[in-house]
């Protein structure tokens, strides 16, 4: 069994027990009389800490193949080749994510207000004080930072890796990572984190950089959804910029643009700290991936169980589309 199948089957087999728990939450009486704060952090330590963590991990290592130390390296859980460069890319990234988030947040929402997409949420998490926020934050950024990363940017990505170029890999990672969250609002932006969070990790050979960018992306949301509930200065600042003015639009369209080119320049300065590729795929002039694939294409049996799992995450993203547009 090579890397390539060991790996989408630990990978396929979080999903699935994903999809199983978000079925079970969702349906028993136990867990939908739970107060919202509650039933938050009960569905979010189960799917993250055995889902996504546990699940795969003990599946990989029971299909063997490699010590568990050769593993972890393999999914680059390991210093970085230029540890300046990755620093600075870190850096980054933490401070590009949040303009961004708010950006796409906002555009996503006139969107859905467009095509008529109404989320099929509830109330959401009440704060009711410092400690709600601090315990929000360790559920909401902390355990995805960790156990989403595994999944995707560990596991998944150094799978697709083996009979995959380094741009093909990239973006059915990224892909896989938007359909994972099963939410029509989050797919798109959470795609284009994916691409550039597998991109980083790529070229500074280590996991790091996408868990310090993944925490401060969900750090974010944690912070203004906080600030608005308590209407602070920065819950009034970004209750105004997200109006619905034709200013606040432009400032968010400016603020869009901005960020996105800021992260295109990190890509680039990325690619200039890595080793030149056997061979090129541009973007933007510089930011360039391998497209050589040394191990050959992957076979449909190399494929079997994520053609599986993107197949079942795609009907229900799309269930949930039109529930959400129709109800």
């Amino acid at each position: 069994m090579n890397r390539r199948i060991r790996h989408l089957i630990a990978y396929g087999s979080s999903m699935i027990g994903l999809m199983v728990w978000q079925i079970l939450f969702a349906s028993l009486p136990a867990f939908t009389r739970l107060s919202s704060f509650h039933a938050d952090v009960v569905y979010s330590v189960v799917s993250q800490v055995l889902c996504m963590g546990l699940l795969p991990l003990g599946v990989l290592l029971s299909l063997g193949g490699t010590r568990a130390n050769e593993t972890f390296r393999v999914m680059r859980y390991k210093a970085p080749k230029a540890k300046k460069s990755c620093a600075l890319i870190c850096l980054g990234l933490m401070l590009l994510v949040t303009p961004f988030t708010m950006a796409f947040n906002s555009l996503t929402s006139l969107i859905f207000v467009i095509i008529g997409y109404k989320r099929g949420y509830g109330l959401g998490t009440i704060y009711l004080g410092a400690g709600d926020f601090v315990t929000m934050l360790a559920i909401t950024a902390v355990l995805p930072a960790v156990f989403e990363e595994f999944t995707h940017r560990g596991v998944l990505l150094s799978g697709l890796e083996y009979r995959n170029s380094e741009r093909t890999a990239i973006v059915i990672s990224a892909v896989m990572f938007g359909l994972m969250h099963t939410n029509p609002s989050q797919m798109i932006f959470a795609t284009f984190g994916g691409i550039v969070f597998a991109y980083v990790v790529i070229k500074t050979d280590s996991i790091i950089p996408a868990m310090c960018a993944h925490f401060a992306n969900n750090a974010v949301s944690v912070l203004l959804d906080y600030s608005l509930q308590k209407m602070n200065a920065l819950g009034v600042w970004y209750d105004r910029m997200t109006g619905g003015s034709l200013l606040n639009v432009i400032v968010t369209f400016a603020v869009f643009a901005l960020s996105l080119f800021a992260m295109v320049r990190l890509m680039q300065y990325a690619a200039r700290k890595t080793d030149k590729p056997v061979s090129e795929g541009h973007l933007f002039g510089v930011v360039t991936v391998d497209l050589y694939n040394p191990e050959g294409k992957a076979t449909l049996k190399d494929n079997a169980v994520l053609y599986a799992v993107a197949i079942a995450e795609s009907a229900l993203l799309v269930a949930l589309l039109l529930w959400g547009i129709l109800k």
